[in-house]
């Protein structure tokens, strides 16, 4: 009987798991010159012992140009975040300065985004600074 009742209670939670994602496109500039090959990903925020979800990871292409988009299942809704790790006036300090961008809610999608859900920064010039910028260190 345990037994029973514990699928039933697990199949609720599947059940009850929504698919959720976001999209975000824009172009990066370091100064006049594309930001080109610099790392973005964006991600689920989750709080507590569940580890935070990458939704989708490329870099730039050599126009500065990226397309992310991805999803996941969760039970509520979702804290999506874009992190852009870049280079910018930067190269002779250790490790890459990370912005962290907070994707509204409003973008939040069902696992195919309409052209009206996709999140789009416009150029974005890497060169300022940014309130709560850090330093990382990342692997490739």
């Amino acid at each position: 009987m345990k037994w029973i009742l514990a699928v039933f209670l697990l199949t609720g939670v599947a059940i009850a798991m929504r698919k959720q994602g976001v999209a975000v496109k824009g172009v990066l500039k370091c100064g006049t010159a594309f930001a080109n090959n610099t790392k973005v990903r964006i991600v689920d925020i989750d709080t507590g012992p569940d580890p935070d979800d990458t939704l989708d990871e490329k870099r730039t292409g050599e126009d500065g140009a990226f397309a992310l988009t991805g999803s996941t299942h969760e039970l509520t809704s979702i804290d999506p975040v874009l992190y852009i790790w870049h280079e910018c006036r930067d190269e002779q300090t250790p490790c890459s300065r990370k912005i962290k961008l907070l994707i509204p809610k409003k973008y939040i999608h069902g696992g195919t985004p309409t052209a009206e859900q996709w999140v789009d920064i416009g150029v974005l010039n890497l060169e300022g600074s940014f309130d709560n910028e850090g330093r990382e260190c990342i692997k490739d």
